[in-house]
């Protein structure tokens, strides 16, 4: 076996028994010599750990153990809190900002709606177990600034089920993959090279086939894997 697959080898059965996701690995110069290898036969073996999705590389940082992709159902009855609570995740929500606003054109158009078109927008930033992963605009319909700016933390659906007796339940989703923004790089603490997932999902109210929510999410891409029900 080549010596750089027998250094990757080791350093996997370290990472299962000895580090907890977001650890770093030592730097490779202090690998290559508690191996006695050049940095060259590291590097190959760190690229045998990225290959399996064991370690991310961030440009300035290092090499970062990662955690296990979390799955995220984009079926009709699927919601961010729904969807995190059933997985067993600590999720906390932070309200950004709150405010009524004319929607831009391209979503009008994409909605088949009036170019005048109002609807409350709350933005949120999602984190698990503390990390912030998720950036969310809702655009809201039906409601008011005044009721929404009640919503503070947790399920935005049971929010407006308590106050307006809203069911929803997902229409059409469109995916992207993309790089992040500047600001997004801020927000959810990740470099400009890693890109991030963005989330177009409409909501519609059951009991009269009405457009409650469109939502944009833009998430990390190394936390979640998407499965997509038909």
């Amino acid at each position: 076996m080549a010596i750089y697959l027998k250094i990757a080898q080791q350093l996997k059965n370290e990472i299962h028994q000895q580090y907890e996701s977001g650890d770093l690995l030592p730097a490779e110069q202090k690998l290559a010599s508690r191996f006695q290898v050049n940095r060259h036969t590291v590097r190959r073996a760190i690229d045998e750990l990225v290959q399996d999705g064991l370690i991310k590389r961030f440009q300035g940082l290092g090499n970062q153990v990662t955690q296990p992709a979390i799955d995220y159902s984009l079926d009709n009855q699927s919601c961010f809190t729904y969807n995190l609570s059933k997985a067993g995740m600590t999720l906390e929500t932070q309200v950004l900002g709150c405010c009524e606003e004319t929607l831009p054109y391209e979503l009008t158009k994409r909605l088949t709606l009036p170019n005048d078109q109002k609807a409350v927008m709350i933005k949120t930033c999602r984190s698990i177990n503390e990390q912030a992963t998720t950036l969310i605009k809702h655009h809201l319909f039906g409601v008011t600034k005044q009721v929404m700016r009640g919503y503070q933390s947790d399920s935005l659906h049971n929010f407006l089920q308590e106050h307006y007796q809203f069911q929803a339940t997902r229409g059409k989703t469109r995916l992207k993959a993309r790089m992040p923004t500047f600001d997004e790089c801020q927000q959810l603490q990740i470099g400009r090279g890693i890109p991030v997932m963005e989330i177009h999902s409409q909501y519609y109210l059951i009991e009269s086939d009405t457009l409650m929510e469109y939502s944009i999410s833009v998430s990390r891409s190394d936390i979640f894997e998407y499965s997509v029900e038909p």
